[in-house]
């Protein structure tokens, strides 16, 4: 009899344990459930958008007095600001550009401000990468400047005018420095929106016309590299070669950008640029420098020429990016 309890008891004991074990773990399970749903992904968002860019503002001053040699006392400033976006997911890449060069010069003695430097180009290009650094790309470019332009007090240029918008389908070598555009089916097209303009041939664009198109072959080469951690390098190249006008004769425009931080606030910086454009005219001049040279109907003669600017200063500089991330697994 006295067996029988022990063994009831020893067995109701072990039941019960039984169960207060498997509730135990059940309770577990259900904290462990409702501890994963509610956890906080802190893991790395994937993202596909980068972007950065740099600001340079520089400063120059020339004072004289009683300077034999001659020379005005003045005081210049210029600002430049080169910024990107781009986009990138599997095989599409998109890749926006703004370059932005303005300056200006104050002579201290007549009061005069003249415009030293002017130039604003918008560039985007959409790809799609077909194997290995090859993509197959769409590219589109505009170019003009912000301000009146004059030469010899004479107003030559303003905005729009001319202004330059190139369209163009082709492929592109990408590396993670430099790229390769080439493309044989690129339009440009040169505008003259200023009515001052209308009423004469400029810039290709013929009397009354406000624009003139032209088809032919472009290639861009374009490279933005740190050398070292203090010296950064932008340098471009683009050539277009007109298939119905003279398709010998390429136009080039090409840049080239050095930096060299000093440091995080300051830099010195290069720069210089040639363009040769045979649809940009030139007056012809006696040899006195001087006097306009004309035809028999008394029209001015004109030429082409190169084209060359350069500048280097101590810059302010404030320098951003933003890479894109991948999620991290």
């Amino acid at each position: 009899m006295m067996k029988r309890m022990t063994f009831r008891l020893l067995l109701a004991v072990s039941i019960f344990g039984c169960f207060q074990a498997n509730a135990q773990e059940i309770k577990d399970i259900a904290l462990t459930s409702y501890k994963q749903s509610t956890k906080v992904d802190t893991s790395v968002k994937e993202t596909f958008w980068s972007y950065g860019g740099v600001t340079l503002l520089t400063f120059a001053q020339d004072y004289t007095l009683n300077w034999a040699a001659g020379g005005d006392p003045a005081l210049s400033l210029k600002g430049t600001g080169n910024y990107f976006l781009k986009y990138s997911k599997q095989r599409l890449t998109w890749d926006n550009t703004l370059n932005i060069d303005y300056g200006m010069q104050r002579n201290l003695e007549t009061q005069v401000n003249t415009k030293t430097t002017d130039n604003v180009e918008l560039a985007s290009n959409l790809g799609y990468r077909l194997g290995g650094n090859w993509n197959g790309a769409a590219l589109v470019k505009m170019q003009t400047q912000l301000s009146d332009g004059y030469t010899n007090e004479e107003i030559s240029s303003s905005f729009m005018t001319p202004g330059y918008l190139i369209t163009s389908i082709g492929m592109d070598y990408k590396k993670q420095d430099w790229s390769i555009f080439i493309s044989p089916i690129t339009g440009k097209t040169t505008f003259k929106t200023d009515r001052r303009f209308l009423d004469g041939n400029y810039f290709a664009v013929k009397e009354g016309e406000s624009y003139f198109a032209a088809f032919g072959g472009f290639a861009r080469f374009t490279l933005q590299k740190d050398i070292i951690p203090t010296i950064n390098v932008y340098s471009k190249l683009e050539l277009f070669s007109d298939y119905f006008n003279d398709p010998e004769k390429v136009d080039v425009n090409m840049e080239m950008r050095w930096i060299f931080k000093l440091t995080n606030w300051l830099s010195f910086s290069i720069f210089a640029a040639a363009v040769y454009d045979y649809d940009v005219r030139f007056n012809r001049y006696a040899p006195d420098g001087v006097t306009p040279l004309v035809d028999a109907e008394g029209n001015n003669l004109t030429t082409d020429h190169l084209q060359f600017k350069e500048n280097f200063g101590l810059s302010l500089t404030h320098k951003f990016s933003h890479k894109a991330e991948r999620a991290k697994n």
